[in-house]
């Protein structure tokens, strides 16, 4: 057990590191103003494009046309199609990392186009099959459509037909860091500090697992918000710990609270970590 806490760590400390230098970091980690920016100047190019090539006697209004969708209503519909997302790999009973980087992938990839370029469907189904491949834990096509109760020949069209797509619609930026790893390593630190502090490590183990499965949850709902694209996956992972927190009581959350403390005198600039953290509460609505 031991030897598996030290090559999670490992392989924790890794992704903490490749972080840094990373696509998601340097090109995919943006403020609430440019994604708005990005959103509302990708949905005046489709429009354009419509207006290029539409009939004379037809509107790209969204009142007068019906294709046009609004930007509103191309979030509803985005939202629909993560939470239809997360189903299908709640389905198959895929690891939350690769849930994460579907979700991200999707969110992605309409900050470049909208639906009125791109049908959702069929970009949902090829995030969930590239995500696979890139966390080698390949589904073909056919156990795919089994999830989405369509024709394998059908889907595997569609995910073959798309997946250049996509491909491009991501700049091939395919590394996607999430919130979990940072949690497992938040998690083991606190573990080695309450043993620092005398505990025994099967108490110190039973406080961890009780904050990782209500931090879990928390970084799930986050991810069907604007989270993964404005902050770094260690500031959602610790945001969640906090929420996992609240309902700490006696020595368990000193011990929580000591280390919060801990974590915050590493950050350096404390306002600037609590401003981001409540911004992140207020996202996930936590």
């Amino acid at each position: 057990e031991g030897a598996g806490k030290r090559s999670s760590l490992a392989g924790t400390m890794a992704s903490i590191n490749s972080w840094l230098t990373s696509s998601h970091k340097t090109r995919w980690l943006l403020g609430d103003q440019e994604l708005e920016k990005r959103r509302a100047a990708c949905y005046e190019k489709s429009l354009g494009e419509i207006e290029r090539y539409k009939p004379e006697s037809a509107s790209t209004s969204a009142a007068d046309n019906p294709v046009a969708v609004s930007l509103e209503e191309q979030k509803q519909l985005l939202s629909y199609y993560e939470k239809t997302l997360s189903k299908i790999c709640s389905l198959f009973r895929m690891p939350r990392k690769i849930l994460a980087i579907s979700i991200v992938y999707l969110k992605r990839f309409y900050l470049k186009f909208t639906v009125l370029d791109h049908e959702p469907w069929r970009i949902m189904v090829t995030c969930v099959y590239l995500a696979c491949k890139v966390e080698n834990a390949y589904l073909a096509a056919e156990e795919l459509a089994k999830g989405v109760q369509q024709d394998a020949r059908v889907v595997e069209k569609i995910v073959l037909g798309s997946e250049m797509t996509l491909l491009q619609g991501l700049d091939f930026d395919l590394v996607v860091h999430t919130p979990y790893a940072s949690l497992r390593g938040f998690l083991y630190e606190l573990e080695n500090r309450c043993q620092f502090e005398g505990w025994d490590p099967d108490r110190a183990e039973t406080l961890s697992s009780a904050l990782r499965k209500r931090a879990n949850n928390s970084l799930d709902a986050l991810l069907f918000s604007d989270a993964p694209l404005t902050f770094s996956p260690g500031i959602l992972a610790y945001a969640a710990l906090q929420v996992a927190a609240k309902k700490m009581e006696g020595e368990d959350k000193q011990m929580v609270e000591s280390f919060f403390d801990h974590c915050r005198s590493k950050a350096g600039n404390t306002e600037k970590l609590a401003e981001f953290v409540k911004k992140v509460h207020k996202l996930g609505a936590v």
